[in-house]
């Protein structure tokens, strides 16, 4: 009786994921005729398609754009969900895709640098460089991981980390070079390919994949198994999984290449396809394909059956839509066997004091302001201002110092509170979206007509932090605020928010090349009043944390340990959540949305012995200030008389720090 009633629910599930997909194809298809028919009228469509005529424009149209875009609708949706289906058999790691793979981000890099740097060159395609940058991005990726035997956690991190440091890398050359709009919509992942020529590119790759997944049938039923299990049964487990990587690497590297970054096709598509509870690795691809490839057809055409003048590139609208999907999906993948971080009550045996470390940070800050306020490049070369000279450019470099300062210190701080709310060592609000969040909640008061002074600039990234911490924590509650589960759900609101910026970015509106380089987190225009309302900010959040002592302390022990020694949860959350917002939206203003030092001050606190809550915390916010004071000042004078900002700096150093502080973590 049991049997028969699993053998039943096994059917429905497969039914239920087959009219899923029938359902998408209906209405992609009823979407697709309507689309047709404002270009061309019915009994025109065949002609258009085989025979077109020279002098019928519309025809011409519909034969090199309409089709070949169709085509390829299919073809790249089917591609990324069946390279998302096989990284995540092979990772064990549900939400690995290209995307989470650092390919995309490493595509984009390499692009824009053969963009600026060989536009003339015939060595160099777009389609051969954004190859070279995904291959390579992923080769990168999975070497991280591997001291860590691929952990899905370790995977994901590093896929982040890697993405968005590649995506720093880019924002550089464009800031120093000019936004080129194109880059934009690319970056944003579009199918309006011209003609038919990269449809034919891309088929012999995707034909050499196919038949080598079915040569390698065998193996990835066996990979199914546990490793003991595979290898009693002689099957090669390094071999067979080095060889299904490069063969999903290098289809996603070709697809990212033709059309761009699509996130989340290979993340929804195979969750979708397990749904129907095939055991068969066969089945589980080959439902991933439909549902890709029906996926992308359906936002595709309403893309197109949406579109003004301005087309909204695919990938963005797959973002959109996506990232809620997944957000729905991820309560119900399993975690069991995920990395996690360990709670621990006790304190390292590395503590140190912390008064001689507070004269040496004291110390080193004095030194960096010194230099920033009295040493700099001039035409004829380093110059020392002293005096009357010292005095004026004292109001220039002076509130763009402060203003770094306790930009740096919030962002640290606010990364140390994070750690210790989520009892994750690797959170801050880079890496779980926070930042970005904020961000984008400065871009939409923009956009709604609110203007650029402070107060709304604030007031937007207030908002926009708050939102995104507690989105965080609501739909992290549920696993009890496991780290591996807020870092998923972080990444998902970071590809969600990075898919509206993308958006925004590839319209033209001149107001983007404004927050382009805002994004950047540029400390050029600080004012007095910018430096005033920043280090008000900072007291204010610091004057609140000592009566929040003890319940960082506890924290960090878990729920159940909180709940038990009498904190209450809910308030202790929100009250730390809202200077939690408070700092790093404001801190977003000054750093941008991407600078790693969140995460790289807390740590460097624990290193330096700074264990306990209050000297952490306070020691985070002192190497954070210090850090970006510095990276302030060496953004002046790099590249005299260009400027870098002070957030990108810190960025391009902190991100190499990140991953080498993933290596050094214990197995």
């Amino acid at each position: 009786m049991i049997s028969k009633i699993a053998a039943a629910d096994k059917q429905t599930q497969s039914v239920r994921s087959l009219a899923i997909i029938l359902v998408l194809a209906i209405i992609a298809f009823a979407l697709c005729l309507s689309n047709l028919s404002h270009l061309l009228p019915p009994d025109e469509w065949s002609t258009a398609l085989f025979h077109p005529s020279d002098t019928d424009i519309a025809q011409l149209v519909a034969h090199e754009t309409f089709f070949p875009r169709l085509v390829m609708s299919l073809l790249a949706g089917a591609g990324l969900a069946v390279v998302g289906a096989l990284l995540q058999h092979v990772l064990s790691n549900p939400l690995a895709d290209a995307a989470t793979l650092g390919i995309t981000g490493g595509a984009y890099v390499v692009v824009v640098a053969t963009t600026f740097w060989l536009p003339s060159t015939f060595l160099f395609s777009t389609e051969t460089a954004a190859l070279l940058g995904g291959c390579g991005a992923a080769v990168l990726v999975i070497g991280i991981a591997w001291r860590r035997r691929l952990e899905p956690l370790a995977v994901i991190l590093a896929g982040l980390v890697v993405g968005l440091y590649a995506s720093t890398l880019a924002s550089t050359m464009i800031l120093f070079h000019g936004g080129v709009r194109n880059v934009f919509i690319w970056a944003a992942g579009s199918l309006n390919v011209q003609g038919w020529h990269r449809v034919v590119e891309i088929m012999p790759g995707l034909a050499i994949a196919l038949v080598l997944l079915i040569l390698l049938r065998r193996p990835l039923v066996l990979l199914s198994l546990n490793d003991e299990g595979a290898k009693s049964l002689g099957l090669p487990l390094s071999l067979v999984r080095f060889l299904i990587l490069i063969i999903a690497i290098v289809v996603a590297a070709q697809i990212v290449s033709t059309v761009g970054p699509i996130s989340f096709i290979g993340l929804i598509a195979p969750a979708l396809a397990r749904l129907s509870n095939t055991r068969t690795v066969g089945r589980q691809l080959s439902l991933s394909a439909l549902m890709g490839a029906m996926l992308l057809w359906l936002v595709d055409q309403s893309v197109q059956a949406i579109s003004t003048a301005r087309e909204i590139p695919t990938g963005a609208a797959v973002a959109l839509i996506g990232s809620p999907i997944l957000l729905v999906l991820l309560p119900k993948m399993r975690s069991a066997g995920w990395a996690t971080e360990v709670r621990s009550a006790r304190a390292p045996e590395s503590r140190k004091r912390f008064g001689p470390f507070f004269f040496s940070i004291a110390c080193l800050i004095l030194l960096v302001s010194w230099l920033s306020l009295s040493l700099g490049l001039a035409l004829k070369g380093w110059h020392w201002s002293h005096g009357q000279e010292l005095v004026d450019l004292s109001y220039w470099r002076g509130p763009r110092l402060i203003a770094a300062f306790c930009g740096g210190a919030a962002i640290a701080l606010a990364g140390a509170i994070m750690q210790r709310v989520t009892g994750n060592a690797m959170a801050s609000p880079e890496v779980l979206g926070v930042s970005t969040g904020a961000a984008l909640g400065v871009i939409i008061m923009l956009l709604c007509g609110f203007g650029l002074d402070r107060v709304t600039q604030t007031g937007g990234a207030f908002a926009g932090a708050f939102f995104t911490m507690a989105t965080l924590l609501l739909l992290s509650r549920r696993s009890s605020f496991s780290p591996d589960r807020m870092i998923y759900v972080g990444i998902a609101l970071t590809t969600l928010f990075s898919g509206l910026v993308s958006v925004l970015m590839g319209t033209g509106d001149p107001r983007m090349a404004i927050l382009f380089r805002w994004l950047s987190g540029s400390t050029w225009l600080a004012q007095p009043i910018d430096a005033a309302i920043m280090a008000a900010i900072l007291v204010t959040a610091a004057l609140s944390l000592p009566f929040m002592l003890r319940w960082l302390n506890i924290l960090p022990l878990g729920a159940s340990s909180a709940g038990q020694l009498g904190v209450d949860l809910d308030k202790s959350r929100f009250c730390l959540l809202l200077v939690i917002a408070l700092l790093a939206g404001a801190s977003t203003l000054i750093v941008g949305p991407m600078s790693f030092v969140g995460v790289i001050a807390p740590h460097a606190a624990r290193m330096l012995g700074q264990v306990r809550t209050a000297a952490q915390l306070t020691a985070a916010a002192l190497i954070g200030g210090l850090i970006m004071m510095s990276a302030d000042w060496l953004g002046r004078v790099v590249l005299f008389p260009d400027q870098m900002p002070a957030g990108l700096l810190a960025a391009l150093i902190g991100g190499p720090y990140f991953l080498w502080l993933m290596q050094r973590r214990p197995n």
